[in-house]
């Protein structure tokens, strides 16, 4: 709860919402790529963090490489946009958490982390190419969701 307590205190203090991290550009299919395949981490990180369990640092150092090639990926979609895409991406990133936070943070802790149980074993063993092909598949399951740029 901690961490969920944090996040909540960081979405208040930053006076944001986390509509502010809605990209308005176009993304290129790679781009949208990387944004599940963040979108997957921010939860690993946040429920590894509420159920105090160590699969996100193992996770997070084996997927390294990936890990940085998608925020690339998301910094070229906010390059696009104007503005400084380094803080961009802060600012998408601490919403993300943020938003994940404020949902585990309103469900029972033992529940959340009984759950959670099941989706950390399936990060830990989640070889590069596993993380990859998901973040793929999340992009043609949620595909509506964004606006895609004619290339």
């Amino acid at each position: 709860m901690r961490g969920a307590a944090a996040a909540l205190a960081a979405l208040i203090l930053s006076g944001g919402t986390v509509a502010d991290a809605a990209p308005a550009s176009c993304y290129r299919h790679a781009e949208a790529v990387a944004d599940q395949a963040i979108r997957y981490t921010t939860e690993v990180m946040v429920m590894s963090d509420t159920c105090r369990n160590p699969t996100y640092e193992r996770f997070a150092q084996r997927q390294r490489t990936e890990l940085v090639r998608f925020q690339d990926l998301i910094k070229q979609h906010f390059r696009r946009q104007g503005g400084n895409p380094q803080s961009k991406l802060d600012t998408f990133l601490t919403h993300l958490a943020n938003e994940s936070a404020l949902r585990t943070g309103i469900k029972d802790i033992g529940q959340v982390c009984s759950v959670a149980v099941q989706f950390l074993a399936t990060a830990d063993a989640m070889t590069n190419e596993a993380f990859r092909q998901y973040a793929e598949s999340q992009v043609k399951e949620h595909g509506r969701e964004y606006k895609f740029c004619k290339e």
